[in-house]
């Protein structure tokens, strides 16, 4: 909500990132911006172009963000919480969209998303990040099935179960994320949250790098099990 700027219309925000990567003119770019929009679902496009974004909904101004993100023609397309602030309907809608652009105009996409749920739907390989390092990598199916970081799992554990008992309290993960200026210095960086640690190896050596499109953890215990 805040990508876009609620003094200029929509219209004159998609033309200007238009021309800024290819200028075909203000007429094409117009044009060019009614077919984005259409592409990415808007009703009535030819007069949505001229609305203000504080006019549309936030499904609606999702979609703008989306379809200004088209407008340069990107072999990647990098979706960062794209449902958050939405309702599950209009979540539903715009993951069904994004997947329909990545069909149709055969781009990658990247989703940077805390929604376990969204991560199964969409993704086919996934990347757990904590404190900014990789700490699994794994295909999303074996990632559910078997995965292998004590985060992960503590992940998968927080996720509400349908079948759960009334009143249930939901499992959490001890602790709290760092502020930037009190990571841990030494060892690796989830120890001093880890049900699993062991004192006087995982709080002093940061275990071996994951590599980006190998399935596999940064973790002792993983290393030690493949060992």
């Amino acid at each position: 909500m805040a990508s876009l700027s609620m003094q200029y219309t929509v219209g004159n925000q998609m033309i200007e990132a238009i021309r800024a990567h290819r200028d075909p003119g203000k007429h094409a770019a117009r044009e060019r911006a009614i077919a984005l929009l259409h592409q990415v679902g808007i009703p009535r496009p030819e007069t949505r172009i001229d609305a203000y974004p504080f006019q549309l909904s936030g499904g609606l101004r999702q979609r703008v963000g989306i379809a200004l993100a088209l407008a340069a023609e990107p072999d990647v397309l990098i979706a960062d919480e794209p449902t958050t602030a939405l309702d599950v309907t209009t979540q539903a809608q715009i993951l069904a969209l994004l997947r329909r652009l990545q069909r149709d105009k055969h781009i990658a996409l990247m989703l940077i998303t805390h929604d376990m749920g969204v991560i199964a739907q969409m993704a086919d390989d996934v990347a757990v990040m904590y404190l900014g390092r990789i700490i699994e990598f794994a295909p999303v199916r074996e990632l559910f099935r078997s995965p292998r970081h004590p985060y992960t799992r503590a992940l998968l554990r927080s996720v509400p179960d349908l079948d759960a008992k009334p009143r249930q309290r939901l499992a959490t993960i001890g602790g709290a994320v760092p502020q930037p200026g009190s990571r841990p210095p030494i060892g690796c960086p989830f120890h001093p949250r880890c049900p699993e640690v062991m004192p006087g190896r995982c709080d002093v050596t940061i275990p071996a790098p994951v590599s980006p499109g190998v399935a596999g953890a940064s973790c002792f215990l993983v290393e030690d099990l493949v060992a």
